[in-house]
């Protein structure tokens, strides 16, 4: 990375802005204080963020609008929204010439916002209707209108509703000296009724109405229940098919969605600016903005200023250790995937080895371990392949990538085992199943131990990139005391335990060899263990180099103590050999045990075994490629950056680089 530092005329600094955005290449950082400069005292304008929230309100309620109208008359199937289902990619030219349409635009967007409210207020219209629609059913059947119903000068007249129990009281009542008479309209609990009682009485049937949850009618006006009921019921016609008019009205302006995307992140743009210029000085007529860049980007952004203005003056220069550059790993096209997992960890400190080169083999090579399938790699690199396709731009399809690669070493893996969606071709395979066959665990052994040798080799290059590190820090014997002693300790380890993993897997193997050959294996034992000796040694005794008195040797006892917890790490490789079991043996149970058997009946047996395989390998691909995703990058992140990594940078987020619904391509 290299430092910029600019000071150009602050009218001009939205022009300049604009230009550094176009190269898409300059990360803009808080600038150091220079004498008889000043912190901005603008803030970012209300107008400004007001207008772009609306903008997005509009996108999300348009979006909404879409999703709404599908079952409708006047939706069009065939009709094409551009803009709707992919993300838009445009140049900087028509990015900026976004502004010539921004007043045409923002009509729209308050037109559209109108409607929005329109329709909030019909649904809420509705609800009331809807209540009110209810208050009035139970007296549909009720004569007259309801201001009929009032008392006399000698008697109460009551409208309403009552449990049925009570009608029974009310009625029980007229038996004795108290007439009531009970007019029944409705047979459903609560019962409409109309109860007329003299007023002398009301002190006896009151209580009983009471009692009974009697609930007097609400309306007193001269009209019906029917004729309100009719009434509401076009009120909420009118309102649907206000609605539907207001929603079509959305419908037929959708094709601006593409332009208001455009205005959304041209709204966006212009808040990053400001925040951005935030960490600017100024001077009363000028600027100065400091940042980072790629180096082999100098010449570009320095022309992309002077066609701006020549009044301005940029200096690079490079990153002192209190500096704290973004991150911007530079890999091949292929290694580059790769990030996408060490990211999803933390990104790599500016001054750190990259170590995406050593995680897209490991990773790649233990996805294929795990799924060791010919079958399943080629579906998972179609897959990966279709999905990164349909990633849309501007987004990042790492993950489907990953997996296709993955594929192509599961492809590898699985030609090693000779294992083709669980079958055997007729061909033998290079390397034995591990699932044991009979009382026969030697294949299992021999591939448990060389996953546990592939945990070796990549604890070591965690090592080795440790080592580097300090190389790059001018450390040199730091490097070598850290990470060399420790490569050359498993070096050893692995030639002094060589004879012992051999009688391991086939028990007095060792001793029936030739003894030209059985001599040149067991002479490797000792060079091994003096090898390995030397690494440990070295790296205890000056594990302590740095510290004083006791310190050296609780550092130095730490350091040869540390050996049970890199067992352990070794031990931890075993997953891959567990995973890589399950997978063959679920594979071969939904061949063998469930769809062979089926298929054996012949006529739809052998159509109902197929499915069954299918079903089945589908799900175990699935769980497969799930866990080893998750195991694999357990083993990256624990083991492997367990041993140099820190992870502390930031990555590089250079102007006009951030979007949300569109994708603006510097080469358009």
């Amino acid at each position: 990375m290299t430092k910029l530092k600019l000071c150009a005329l602050s009218s001009q600094k939205n022009e300049i802005l604009d230009a550094l955005s176009k190269t898409r290449s300059v990360e803009v950082i808080d600038t150091e204080e220079v004498a008889d400069t000043f912190l901005p005292s603008e803030t970012v304008p209300d107008e400004l963020i007001k207008k772009s929230g609306e903008v997005k309100d509009c996108i999300e309620f348009v979006f909404k609008t879409l999703s709404a109208v599908k079952g409708e008359a006047f939706y069009d199937k065939s009709r094409d929204i551009k803009g709707l289902s992919d993300m838009p990619v445009i140049g900087f030219d028509e990015f900026f010439s976004i502004k010539e349409k921004e007043a045409e635009l923002n009509a729209y967007v308050e037109r559209t916002l109108g409607y929005e409210k329109k329709i909030a207020e019909e649904v809420s219209s509705r609800q009331k209707i809807k209540a009110l629609y209810e208050q009035y059913v139970p007296y549909k059947e009720a004569e007259g209108v309801f201001s009929d119903y009032k008392d006399t000068a000698k008697t109460k007249v009551r409208l309403g509703q009552i449990k049925k129990d009570g009608i029974k009281l009310l009625s029980a009542l007229s038996e004795t000296d108290i007439p009531v008479v009970v007019t029944e309209y409705s047979g459903s609990d609560p019962v409409t009724v109309v109860v007329v009682s003299l007023k002398e009485n009301d002190d006896v049937v009151a209580p009983v109405l009471s009692s009974n949850g009697f609930t007097k009618c609400p309306f007193t006006e001269s009209v019906s229940a029917a004729e309100e009921l009719k009434r509401l019921d076009k009120e909420y016609a009118d309102s649907i098919a206000e609605e539907k008019r207001l929603l079509k009205a959305v419908y037929d302006e959708a094709d601006k969605i593409k332009d208001l995307y455009v205005l959304a992140d041209y709204y966006k743009f212009g808040l990053e600016k400001f925040k951005d210029s935030e960490k600017f000085r100024y001077t009363s007529k000028t600027f100065v903005l400091e940042g980072y860049l790629p180096k082999e980007k100098e010449e570009e952004v320095k022309s992309a200023l002077n066609k701006v203005t020549e009044a301005v003056v940029v200096e690079y220069s490079v990153p002192t250790d209190d500096d704290t550059p973004p991150t911007l790993c530079k890999n091949n096209k292929l290694v580059s995937q790769a990030e996408f997992v060490t990211d999803m960890y933390s990104t790599p400190d500016y001054r750190e080895y990259d170590p995406n080169g050593f995680v897209f083999f490991f990773y790649m090579m233990f996805m294929g371990v795990i799924m060791a399938d010919v079958g399943y790699g080629a579906l998972m690199i179609i897959l990966g392949l279709v999905l990164a396709k349909r990633t849309k731009p501007g987004k990042s399809p790492k993950l489907w990538n990953v997996i296709a690669i993955s594929g192509a070493f599961t492809i590898l893996w699985g030609a090693l085992f000779n294992s083709y969606f669980g079958f055997a071709l007729p061909y033998k395979a290079i390397l034995p199943s591990p699932i044991p066959d009979g009382g026969d665990t030697s294949g299992m052994k021999l591939i448990l131990l060389l996953c546990l040798l592939m945990g070796v080799i990549h604890i070591a290059a965690g090592y080795l990139v440790k080592a580097i590190n300090f190389f790059r820090k001018g450390d040199i014997f730091g490097g070598i005391c850290e990470g060399i002693s420790w490569v050359v300790f498993f070096i050893g380890f692995v030639f002094a335990a060589f004879v012992f993993i051999l009688n391991y897997l086939v028990p007095g193997f060792v001793d029936s060899m030739q003894p030209g050959v059985r001599n040149f294996f067991e002479s490797m034992t000792m060079p091994g263990l003096i090898t390995a000796a030397v690494g440990l040694v070295f790296a205890a005794v000056f594990a302590g180099r740095h510290e004083k008195g006791f310190g050296k040797f609780t550092k130095a006892f730490g350091s040869v103590y540390g050996l049970i917890n890199l067992m352990s790490d070794i031990l931890s490789y075993a997953r891959l050999f567990g995973l890589m079991l399950s997978g063959m043996m679920i594979a071969q149970t939904f061949n063998v045990n469930l769809a062979a058997p089926i298929m054996a009946n012949g006529g739809f047996g052998i159509v109902a075994g197929i499915l069954i395989m299918i079903a089945g390998h589908a799900f175990n691909l699935a769980m497969g490629v799930l866990g080893a995703y998750i195991h694999d990058s357990r083993l990256q992140y624990i083991e492997f950056f367990g041993k140099f990594y820190t992870g502390e940078g930031r990555p590089f987020v250079p102007l006009g680089s951030k979007y949300d619904y569109i994708y603006v391509s510097p080469e358009k």
